[in-house]
């Protein structure tokens, strides 16, 4: 292989090497460009996916008690009136 085709990483595997040259023989540049696009469409998915289950490992976190004055805050902002016990 020319060596300026080397990948800058020792550690790629010759599978991906030979992935690559294989659609470079046989489809050319549109087909290296094509193979490129699909790559990062992957990259993309594969790395929404990692960050969906990185977040999955986290510990839940508990909800915070609820503070009576944001109740009242919000009853004032809805314009709502707080149950009453109404003994007609």
């Amino acid at each position: 292989m020319d060596p300026r085709l080397q990948p800058q990483t020792p550690e790629v595997d010759p599978m991906v090497t030979s992935a690559v040259m294989n659609v470079r023989d046989r489809f050319g540049a549109e087909g290296l460009r094509d193979l490129m696009a699909l790559a990062q469409m992957e990259l993309r998915n594969v790395e929404a996916a990692e960050r969906r289950l990185a977040a999955l490992s986290e510990p839940a976190t508990a909800p915070e008690p609820a503070d009576s004055a944001d109740t009242q805050a919000w009853l004032a902002y809805t314009d709502a009136e707080p149950e009453r016990d109404d003994r007609r």
